[in-house]
């Protein structure tokens, strides 16, 4: 089959990179498109795939309001997709993007991976419009084009990280963190994409704050997609960005602003705070923090509860046991996701169609106890 993966977040890397190391194990033809986004590029390189940038100057336009920059990068990026397409041929595009809007007119199907609500993005709905279906976590809402929506038992950074891809090699922790201390990471996103509007995270006194607090217990460690001040920048991680979640594994917990990593850490069983506006406008992380106890979201307006939280994480000595309980609770009720997507790509459209009579056929890519 011939697929076209089209990339515009590291997040969509971090899910999808088993899934085409298969594919193409599987002797299909996988196409992959990429924007310049944070590390995506490098990602990529470091994976070894072939791959164009369509967008090798990035999409972000310095000075100009993010929703009229938006609109233009739309009409952008839709013509950049049409020049590449040209007359090539597909089977399916797998995207979280604007291609859907090329593939409802090339009359090719599009799978439109996405995993927030639509309350929390509505900007998306023009992609859910177009999205021949949309594969997301069970939990996820889309309002009305819930019925497009291909429901699975799981969160997208069990694409990555399900124990059947991942395993965490200490080794990369120790060439950052020679002595084996007791450490902490701490995640900032730049929170300026288009749903990003008036929302904010974590402040540079805030992390100073942090810092502070965290240092009397072990190392800390920063990576962060905004610019850091001077007296922060000697904290950065250093790290290949592929090589992330090796840290986040053997981390003692997680102080963020960002979605993913929070994710990421909780399907790591490595304790997380999640600062930011988003708290309880996400179905998938409510579940994380609420069903799971995996984490915690914390509003920006309750910030003393941030430095409290962490005082109760330094507390607890057994906090990482605890949370391995807790991970094994929820990866015995989640599905290995880069195998349903292989099985759902190579057997498109019959997938679907079998999928539709009995969603429960994905128990079948569940750990076996």
């Amino acid at each position: 089959m011939n697929f076209l993966f089209f990339l515009v977040h590291p997040s969509k890397y971090h899910v999808f990179k088993n899934t085409i190391n298969r594919l193409k194990q599987n002797g299909h033809n996988v196409e992959i498109v990429i924007t310049s986004k944070d590390v995506l590029e490098e990602l990529v390189k470091n994976e070894g795939w072939q791959y164009t940038n369509i967008f090798p100057e990035g999409r972000k336009m310095k000075g100009v309001n993010p929703k009229i920059s938006a609109g233009i990068n739309t009409i952008r990026t839709i013509y950049r997709l049409r020049k590449y397409l040209k007359k090539r041929k597909y089977d399916l595009f797998i995207t979280d993007d604007l291609i859907v809007i090329n593939g409802k007119l090339r009359k090719t199907p599009t799978i439109h991976f996405q995993d927030d609500d639509i309350t929390a993005v509505p900007e998306s709905a023009l992609l859910f419009h177009f999205a021949t279906h949309m594969l997301s976590p069970s939990v996820s809402n889309f309002g009305k084009y819930q019925h497009k929506k291909i429901p699975f038992l799981g969160y997208k950074e069990l694409g990555g990280l399900h124990p059947h891809v991942f395993t965490p090699d200490h080794s990369i922790v120790q060439k950052f963190n020679k002595n084996n201390d007791p450490y902490f990471i701490i995640r900032l996103v730049s929170l300026r994409a288009t749903h990003d509007i008036g929302k904010s995270g974590l402040n540079n006194t805030d992390v100073l704050r942090l810092i502070n607090m965290l240092e009397q217990h072990g190392k800390v460690y920063i990576t962060a997609e905004r610019e850091l001040p001077e007296e922060f920048e000697k904290y950065r991680i250093n790290i290949r960005p592929n090589d992330i979640a090796h840290a986040l594994s053997f981390a003692q917990f997680l102080i963020s602003d960002s979605q993913t990593m929070s994710a990421e850490a909780g399907v790591l069983g490595t304790p997380y705070i999640r600062f930011n506006d988003f708290v309880d406008k996400i179905s998938y992380l409510a579940e994380l923090e609420n069903t799971y106890k995996l984490g915690v979201g914390i509003k920006t307006k309750d910030k003393e509860k941030l430095f409290t939280q962490v005082e109760n994480f330094l507390n607890n000595k057994n906090l990482k046991e605890e949370w391995a309980l807790k991970r094994k609770k929820m990866l015995d009720d989640k599905i290995d996701l880069t195998a349903f997507m292989v099985w759902l790509f190579e057997n498109y459209p019959k997938s679907i169609d079998m999928f539709n009579v009995n969603p429960h056929l994905q128990n079948q890519f569940k750990i076996k106890s």
